[in-house]
């Protein structure tokens, strides 16, 4: 093989090596929370560039350290890339990161440590794919590996990774096949050798082609197993929380673009809280309904929640209150700031401040321009008492609040323009006799409760393709939990014009302890607190929360000040006493799911104890076939000296001296590009002390240059392989 064809060949198995670690780069916008991942792929574009084209190691180096700067600072920076002022401030988080890490401190690194980690991997991983394509000749291993890496996440995640296996299918084995070629026997092998050869790769390429193209289009049945993956994340971790790959939740989820799917129980405590009024815990809301699920209308910077508190759910002057403390304490650090309205002061320790993004209404800890963990914080807020008759004349009061504003109306109004017509109907139809906002707020709420709706955390269907989640929720399976009862309630009311949207954190929790003044009592929020519900606005008075989820009851107080009594604050208590406000329906109301849960409860225990005996019996297997594996060749040794003396073909020799060289590979012994196979073969002879390899050599060249009879050859070979096979097993 000449020079050109040579450095073709070195392009294009870079290029292969290149596509195929980029498909472990793909899924990271949908799997994980990274994000803007083309940094990352021109980082591997420009070291497989710098490999091709053998650029000196310092140039490279030089070049990497520049992308990886310009790349941090584009993601994390504001300003100027050649100022002065951002690049101490990189430093000083590398290295308290770096303290961090030699602290073992893994979870708290910055996301500018964790993308510089991230650079220096995709760096080492190009030289590992250069190593192993150029001096190994291998690159099915770094194949086989990406194949099962995409198939994993296509089974127990969202990403579809139905062009990524075939894409990842053909480049591995165009790698494979180029790597397979030898210059050598390809310039000894005879002309009519070549053309049997090329026929028998137009064969399988023609085979391979087709059976891709059908493979892809025919249709595919749906899962057939549970997923797995909720359960162990849920019973053997404490980080249970989020959505497993096939739509299961578990405790608090960031992404709610695709709701859906069962609910796992994880009783992991996320924080503690000491209040002095029991009341739900937000986290962020969420303004625009998909069809599947809930987005942000737009992405806003962060702004100091300092100065800027009128940026959080406010009440107006006309809803009255006690100003409340709380002090919240995390398991384990976290991110998340959990808050109430009406929020007054936040108060974190170590001069950390608090942002708040306005869209959602979300708090972040940052220190020094970075995000931060922290372990508790404290808390000042106005709980609210709603006086229902100024509920029920609010609508009086439009023109002087933010309805008065288009864009405010359009944004809590918003619908998908292919929302089922009977959605819309059902609103007007449970509100057709009201004549307020309240009184249709109540009446949606109660509609819930008082129809066959179930309150249901297993079989809680995905919405298909066509398939509207509210659509799905109130006509078809009439069963979910809070995800599906408060969306539901947010698009009956917007198909009204009414003003809603939709709120996620965590109900109060169970409580643990009471001090004895009974002023302050400690609650337990677990992930199976993890919730969501609706919150209306009311012209002069704001963003009234309400509870539509079946067994759950509202923990604000509704007074009636017009007729000078609260019944509906005697409702909500009543509804306490009558419910649980944990997501599982009251034993004594459901005596049948009772002996469900216990019949549940006794198989889990015994699940758990046979599964102690299945592990112990599958690791056993998995050990006994690691070993075989380890040691196959020298089990399947007489097999294969058999298949190889029994085979007479012209082929033959070929591949039983190349099945040779890779097992004297495989034992350390590997030939070099420059050496000859002579040259070799002495060498083999010396490490083995014999003469075989040499003799055997002699003969596979003579069918090798001269053409001579394979067969024949091969025959009077087969005694000096043989025992040369016996060498490398010893």
């Amino acid at each position: 093989m000449n020079k050109s064809a040579l450095y073709v060949k070195n392009i294009l198995l870079y290029a292969g090596a290149f596509f195929l670690l980029v498909e472990w780069l793909l899924p990271l916008n949908e799997v994980t929370d990274t994000n803007q991942i083309q940094y990352f792929i021109l980082f591997v574009a420009y070291c497989f560039l710098c490999l091709t084209f053998r650029l000196p190691f310092i140039v490279m180096t030089l070049g990497s350290i520049l992308f990886i700067l310009f790349s941090l600072h584009n993601l994390y920076f504001q300003g100027a890339f050649f100022s002065s002022d951002w690049l101490p401030r990189l430093l000083g988080i590398l290295q308290s990161d770096a303290q961090s890490i030699m602290e073992w401190n893994i979870a708290n690194l910055s996301f500018e440590m964790r993308s510089t980690l991230f650079f220096v991997l995709l760096w080492i991983m190009a030289y590992l794919i250069r190593y192993w394509i150029f001096y190994q000749k291998r690159i099915f291993f770094f194949f086989f590996l990406t194949i099962l890496y995409i198939t994993v996440l296509d089974t127990f995640s969202t990403y579809d990774a139905g062009a990524a296996i075939i894409r990842v299918t053909i480049i591995g084995f165009l790698l494979v096949a180029m790597l397979r070629i030898n210059p050598e026997r390809i310039k000894a092998a005879s002309t009519e050798r070549l053309e049997n050869r090329r026929r028998s790769f137009l064969f399988l390429g023609s085979f391979l082609a087709i059976v891709i193209v059908l493979a892809y289009l025919a249709p595919k049945p749906g899962p057939q197993w549970p997923d797995p993956v909720p359960f162990i994340t849920a019973h053997t971790t404490n980080q249970g929380q989020g959505k497993s790959p096939n739509g299961q939740r578990i405790g608090y989820d960031m992404d709610d673009s695709k709701l859906g799917g069962s609910f796992v129980n994880d009783d992991t405590v996320v924080f503690t809280a000491k209040v002095e009024d029991e009341h739900y815990w937000r986290i962020e809301t969420k303004d625009v309904y998909t069809g599947k699920g809930w987005e942000l209308s737009k992405e806003e910077e962060k702004v100091p929640f300092k100065g800027n508190e009128n940026l959080l759910p406010q009440y107006d002057s006309s809803v009255a209150g006690q100003v409340r403390k709380a002090e919240v304490t995390y398991s384990q650090p976290s991110v998340h700031l959990m808050h109430v309205p009406q929020l007054l002061s936040l108060t974190l320790k170590n001069g950390i401040q608090t942002d708040v993004t306005p869209t959602n209404e979300k708090l972040y800890p940052y220190q020094n321009d970075k995000l931060v963990t922290v372990q508790s914080y404290e808390l000042t807020y106005k709980y609210p008492v709603f006086d229902i008759g100024l509920l029920q004349q609010a609508e009086e009061k439009k023109a002087e609040s933010l309805e008065n504003n288009n864009e405010f109306i359009a944004r809590y109004t918003q619908l998908p323009a292919n929302l089922p017509k009977r959605v819309k109907d059902l609103a007007r139809e449970v509100t057709k006799n009201k004549k307020n906002r309240y009184e249709k707020a109540k009446a949606i709420e109660e509609y819930f409760r008082s129809n066959p709706y179930v309150y249901d955390t297993e079989n809680v269907p995905i919405p298909t393709k066509n398939k509207d989640y509210v659509d799905q929720f109130l006509f078809d399976t009439k069963r979910g939990y809070c995800d599906n009862f408060s969306t539901s309630m947010a698009v009956l009311l917007r198909s009204l014009d009414v003003p809603a949207r939709w709120v996620k954190g965590y109900t109060e929790g169970d409580a643990t302890v009471i001090s004895g003044s009974s002023k302050w009592t400690t609650y337990e929020i677990t992930q199976n607190n993890a919730h969501s519900w609706v919150e209306v606005y009311f012209p002069g008075a704001g963003w009234v929360p309400f509870e539509p989820t079946k067994s759950f009851s509202n923990p604000y107080d509704f007074v009636d000040s017009q007729s000078n009594n609260s019944s509906e604050n005697s409702q909500r208590e009543e509804e306490k006493q009558e419910t649980q406000v944990k997501e599982q329906p009251k034993e004594k109301e459901l005596p049948a799911q009772e002996e469900k849960a216990k019949e549940k409860t006794a198989s889990l225990q015994n699940a758990k104890l046979s599964m102690k005996w299945k592990v112990l019996f599958y690791g056993l297997i998995v050990v006994m076939l690691i070993v075989i594996y380890l040691n196959r060749f020298k089990w399947f040794l007489p097999f294969y000296i058999s298949f190889y003396k029994k085979k007479e073909r012209v082929e033959t020799f070929e591949s039983a001296y190349a099945f040779l060289l890779k097992r004297l590979a495989a034992n350390g012994l590997k030939r070099q590009e420059s050496q000859t196979l002579r040259d070799f073969a002495g060498e083999v002879d010396g490490k083995l002390n014999t003469v075989n390899m040499l003799k055997l050599t002699e003969k596979y060249e003579r069918v090798l240059y001269r053409n001579a009879d394979s067969i024949k050859e091969w025959k009077e070979s087969i005694e000096l392989w043989e025992n040369l096979i016996k060498k490398t097993s010893s």
